[in-house]
């Protein structure tokens, strides 16, 4: 009986995938724009709650190895449907940045969490070995489903700018029904014997492991600088005169691709080698980035769908190589701890972008994370594949 329901987990986190999606993602920065927002104050909010999400990451990975993975999951999706409630009932610079905070404070109880639950799952069924397979099978599904669902948002958007935001609100009350049906997958040691905050909420441990460190740095380095392409697309699409109603298509594109790519991703190592596997992410990230830099006009497309390529190899790559480094004690915290560092990256990256933009133009501010990737992901992806060669 108990085994049918923790195999239940698994199509049950794939469906939890898409209804987790933000799905006002297509039109969230040109609704902060056409609500007279500048992209200094939308870099802010983007920031600041970047930042509050990072300050809860920890904590909120140390409370899921307290109270267990479930409970953390279910908090998690009423926190987002109430900061879409807010993006809906707002109308001001302020309402907004409250909105924000208050995703990515729930989101702080998702990320880490949701990958120790399906990790867990797979390992209690004696399957710990598929995680690499699942999370490209979830990610594929996930960005597939939702990328058709981004296609309408945008039309209704056209009609009605916040009536997204309200549909969100109620998808993720739905996802919350769906998680009170998932069961808690056994841990090695219970909740009962953790001893949370004796390591600092695991940073200690994050940095005292070279192997982990050195892995954790460079995926955040990478997901971190990403968050200016995350975070300013739609401006550039803007830019380059590009209707609204198109952004849906756009982002069914990039979820395509990503999806695809994750699917296939365990057969692209296998057919080129881990190593090679790992420098497409860098490399693709770097001419990404420099291409937005260098062209203003449709052309930038074919580096926006480039990016969703490199989304689509790294992420199965780092859990991979998290997971195997991480003992089920801790699981939820350390990977905590990896989303802290990516987000504290990412909203210091954001903000300055943010700032560029405004005193210049978008180009500019993609020169940013271009000269980024090679000051840090650079040096960092020249270690890791040392450490690759070395069987890590």
């Amino acid at each position: 009986m108990r085994t049918k329901l923790l195999q239940a987990n698994i199509w049950k986190f794939y469906i939890l995938r898409i209804l987790v999606k933000r799905l006002v993602w297509p039109i969230l920065t040109i609704f902060l724009v056409r609500n007279s927002l500048t992209v200094t104050e939308i870099g802010i909010v983007f920031a600041v709650g970047t930042i509050i999400g990072l300050i809860l990451e920890v904590p909120s990975g140390a409370i899921a190895d307290r109270i267990g993975r479930k409970y953390s999951l279910l908090f998690a999706q009423i926190g987002q449907a109430l900061s879409m409630f807010i993006f809906w009932y707002a109308d001001s610079f302020w309402g907004f940045l409250v909105a924000n905070a208050v995703y990515w404070g729930a989101g702080s109880l998702w990320s880490g969490t949701n990958e120790a639950f399906i990790f867990e799952t797979l390992k209690e069924l004696g399957r710990a070995n598929e995680i690499k397979k699942v999370t490209g099978r979830a990610l594929f599904i996930s960005q597939v489903a939702t990328g058709f669902l981004f296609i309408i948002v945008p039309i209704i958007a056209k009609y009605n700018l916040s009536l997204p935001f309200l549909i969100n609100a109620l998808v993720f009350v739905g996802s919350s029904f769906l998680v009170v049906t998932m069961v808690e997958p056994v841990r090695s040691c219970s909740v009962e014997q953790q001893e949370i905050g004796k390591d600092l909420w695991g940073i200690k441990t994050f940095f005292s492991s070279r192997s982990l460190l050195l892995i954790g740095l460079t995926f955040s380095f990478i997901g971190g600088i990403n968050g200016v392409l995350e975070n300013f697309r739609q401006v550039y699409l803007d830019q380059v005169h590009l209707d609204i109603v198109y952004f849906g298509l756009i982002y069914l594109g990039l979820r395509l691709l990503t999806g695809g790519v994750g699917l296939i991703s365990p057969k692209i190592e296998k057919y080129i080698g881990r190593r090679a596997t790992f420098l497409l992410v860098p490399i693709s990230t770097l001419i990404t980035y420099l291409g937005l830099y260098v062209f203003n006009s449709l052309f930038g497309l074919f580096f926006i769908f480039l990016d969703g390529i490199q989304e689509g190899i790294t992420r199965p790559l780092e859990q991979e190589y998290l997971n195997n480094l991480i003992d089920d004690k801790s699981r939820a915290t350390l990977l905590s701890v990896f989303n802290l560092t990516t987000n504290l990256i990412k909203a210091a990256v954001t903000f300055f972008a943010g700032i560029l933009i405004d005193m210049s133009n978008i180009n500019v501010g993609f020169l940013f994370p271009t000269i980024l990737t090679i000051v840090f992901v650079a040096p960092l992806s020249f270690f890791f594949l040392k450490k690759i060669g070395k069987g890590v």
